[in-house]
C-alpha cells in the first residue's frame, strides 16, 4: 500500500509544531512562576481565580480602612488624653482657689488661667486628623464649637450632629469608631439642658465662680469637675476599645490575605518541580521525533515504480 508522503509529512509537522507549543508554554510557566496568564490557559480555573483575586482586593480595602481610621482614632484618643490634663489642671486650681485663705485677686488671677484651659479645651474639641474634625462626627468638614464666654457652658455651639459612621472588617462586621464634639465636651439631657457632667460646662462654672469670689459657687463646681472627669475617663476608654477592635480587625484581615493568597498560588502558581519533569518528556518526545523522521526511508512513487 502506498500512503500519501505529503499527508504523513504534514501530519508530522502538525504534531511537532504541537510539541513546540507545548514546550514553550511549560517553559513560560517555569520562568514567569504562573500556570495561568490568560484565561484559555486553564479555563475550568478562571472562576476560582477571579474569585480570589476579588476577595483579596475587598480584604486589601478592608485594611487600607482600618490603618486609616486608626489614625483617626490615635488622633483622637491623643486629644482626649490631652482634655484629661487640661481637666486635672482645672481641678488642681479649684483646689486651691476653694480655700478660704485665698483673696479675690488671687481667684481673679485662677479664674483667668482657668479661662485659658477652657479655651485650650475648646481647641482641643477642633482636633483634626487628615484635614478632617476628629469629633466633628457627620460634619466632620466644620468646627463643633467657638469660646463664648457669656453662654453657661462658655462655648458657642456651632454643629449639632451625629457620628454615624462604621467600619468593616473582613468578616462584615461593622462597628463605631467615633463620637462627637457633643458627646465628648457638652453632654446633654434629652431636653437638650446641660447634664451635671458636661465637661465645658463644669470648667465655666469654676472660671465664673473664681472670678465672682464665690466660695460656694466654687465648691459646687469642684463637683461637676470631678463628674466630668469620670465621664471624660468613660469617652477615653471609649476610644481605647476602638483602638483594641481596630488591632483585632487587622489580625483577622491579615489572616484572610494569607488565606487568600494561599489558596490563588495553589491555582495559579507553578509547581517547578512537576513542570520541569513535563518539560524533560517533552522535549524528549520532541527529539525522538526528530529522529524518528530521519531514520524514515525517502521512496517517492518514481522510485518505487521504478523498483529502486
Amino acid at each position: 500500500m502506498i500512503q500519501n508522503s505529503g499527508a504523513v509529512s504534514q501530519q508530522f509537522l502538525t504534531n511537532l509544531q504541537l510539541l513546540q507549543q507545548q514546550m514553550a508554554a511549560t517553559q513560560q510557566q517555569i520562568s514567569s512562576g504562573t500556570k495561568i496568564s490568560q484565561a484559555s490557559d486553564a479555563p475550568n480555573s478562571v472562576g476560582d481565580v477571579l474569585q480570589l483575586e476579588s476577595d483579596m482586593g475587598r480584604v486589601n480595602q478592608v485594611t487600607s480602612n482600618l490603618n486609616l481610621v486608626s489614625g483617626e482614632v490615635n488622633s483622637a484618643e491623643s486629644a482626649l488624653e490631652t482634655a484629661t490634663t487640661l481637666l486635672d489642671q482645672v481641678s488642681s486650681l479649684a483646689a486651691q482657689g476653694v480655700s478660704s485663705t485665698v483673696s479675690a485677686a488671687s481667684r481673679a488671677t485662677f479664674s483667668q488661667q482657668v479661662g485659658q484651659i477652657l479655651s485650650t479645651m475648646v481647641s482641643t474639641s477642633q482636633t483634626q486628623f487628615n484635614g478632617a474634625y476628629v469629633f466633628g462626627g457627620d460634619q466632620s468638614t466644620v468646627p463643633s464649637y467657638q469660646v463664648d464666654f457669656s453662654n453657661p457652658n462658655g462655648v458657642d455651639r456651632l454643629t449639632t450632629t451625629q457620628s454615624t459612621r462604621l467600619i468593616q472588617d473582613a468578616s462584615g462586621i461593622t462597628f463605631a469608631v467615633s463620637k462627637t464634639a457633643q458627646d465628648i465636651f457638652d453632654h446633654r439631657n434629652s431636653d437638650d439642658s446641660l447634664a451635671s457632667d458636661n465637661v465645658f460646662a463644669a470648667v465655666n462654672s469654676l472660671r465664673v465662680a473664681l472670678a465672682n469670689n464665690d466660695q460656694p459657687g466654687i465648691s459646687a463646681a469642684i463637683t461637676s469637675i470631678k463628674a466630668a472627669q469620670d465621664y471624660l475617663s468613660q469617652q477615653l476608654a471609649f476610644y481605647g476599645g476602638v483602638q483594641n477592635q481596630i488591632s483585632n480587625a487587622l489580625d483577622v484581615a491579615q489572616k484572610f490575605q494569607l488565606q487568600d493568597q494561599t489558596a490563588l498560588s495553589g491555582v495559579k502558581d507553578t509547581d517547578v518541580a512537576a513542570a520541569s519533569v513535563a518539560l524533560a518528556q517533552q522535549q524528549a518526545s520532541y527529539q525522538a521525533a526528530i529522529q524518528a523522521e530521519a531514520a524514515m526511508p525517502k521512496t517517492n512513487l518514481f522510485s518505487y515504480l521504478s523498483g529502486n
